[in-house]
This record gives C-alpha cells, sequence and structure tokens, in this order.
C-alpha cells in the first residue's frame, strides 16, 4: 500500500548553514564542513523557514520509502551535531596478563603491541578525518581517544582497532582481551539545562 505523503523535519541551529544540491547535502559550522550524499533515495530535500528547517518528503511512498525518511533525517542530524560539537570516542585496554601497548604514529596509524604477548605489530590506519590521542597515563590509564565531526568515520574507526584485536581459537568468556568503547561523548562540552 503506498503512503499519500509523508515527511519528516529537522531544525537547524544558528551558526550552521545546510545546502542541498542534486540529492547532496553539505552542512558548514564552527568546526568544519561534512559533505553526504543522498542520491540513493528519490526523497525530496527542502529548506524551509528561511533556511533554519530542513525537511524530508516523499510522495506515494511504499512501506520501504516512509521508513527511511527519519534515517535519512538523523543522517543529516548526526552531521549538524558534528559540525557544531564533534564526535569523541573513549576507549580502554582490558587485559589480564599481558599489558597492552597502544602507540599513536603519525597522528592517523594506531599500532597495538604486545596483545596476549604476540610478537606482532597490529597496525590500524585511521579513517580520513579522525585523530587520535593517548590520554595522560596520570588523569586516566590505558585509554585512546578518538575524535572527529563525522560520526561514521569515528565509530568505524573505533570498530577498527576493536577488530584488530579479535582472540582467536580460546575461550573468549575466558580471554576478555581488547580495546573497548568505554564512552561516546561530544568533543565540545554541551551545558546541561
Amino acid at each position: 500500500m503506498k503512503v499519500l505523503h509523508s515527511s519528516e523535519s529537522c531544525e537547524i541551529p544558528e551558526g550552521v548553514q545546510l545546502r542541498i544540491k542534486n540529492r547532496t547535502v553539505i552542512v558548514k559550522g564552527p568546526r568544519g564542513q561534512l559533505i553526504r550524499s543522498f542520491r540513493h533515495v528519490l526523497y525530496d530535500f527542502i529548506l524551509d523557514n528561511k533556511g533554519r528547517e530542513f525537511r524530508c518528503e516523499v510522495w506515494f511512498g511504499k512501506k520501504n520509502d516512509v521508513a527511511c525518511i527519519k534515517t535519512v533525517v538523523s543522517h543529516v542530524k548526526n552531521m549538524i551535531q558534528g559540525v557544531t560539537l564533534g564526535f569523541k570516542y573513549r576507549m580502554r585496554f582490558a587485559y589480564a596478563h599481558f599489558p597492552i601497548n597502544v602507540t599513536v604514529a603519525d597522528g592517523n596509524v594506531v599500532e597495538v603491541r604486545n596483545f596476549l604477548g604476540e610478537k606482532l605489530v597490529r597496525k590500524v590506519q585511521l579513517r580520513g578525518g579522525v585523530t587520535a590521542e593517548r590520554t595522560d597515563p596520570a588523569k586516566q590509564k590505558d585509554e585512546l581517544v578518538l575524535m572527529g565531526n563525522d560520526i561514521e568515520k569515528v565509530s568505524q574507526s573505533a570498530a577498527d582497532i576493536h577488530q584488530s584485536c579479535l582472540v582467536k581459537n580460546k575461550d573468549i568468556r575466558k580471554f576478555l582481551d581488547g580495546l573497548y568503547v568505554s564512552s561516546k561523548e561530544t568533543i565540545v562540552e554541551v551545558e546541561e539545562q
């Protein structure tokens, strides 16, 4: 069954510019610019309220089309949050016996050494626009912080690091060693209201 008309919208905060061209959304803010193509979905993208509101709508959409509208608007909201606040993922090292040694080389390559006592050096290339740094051991021991504007690149980099240290051929209930995401925050602190 087709739905006659369905739409979803989100507010664009002050200091953020949003442009739409051929279903490609360009968001500019104080932290930079993000570009994302939505050419694969046949929706109407509209800027309303003097450019302060983004609206996505579909006419005569099938069940799948109507379900995906909220997803597209959520992607745009994440882009707006990225250019205003940024994203920060904290990863902690878990080990039982052999201490994991993690170094950041050139700002975009994470090297994991001594995982389960192995001599192999695991090198993980971070996605574009993502930076990594080790937390000061006096403040927080065994922590790696990933920062960036694009939530998908930051979270995918965290997943790449996590998956580089998976325990093979052992009982994973017993061998819990690895690098795990401990918290997801924004770079710019948000004031609680």
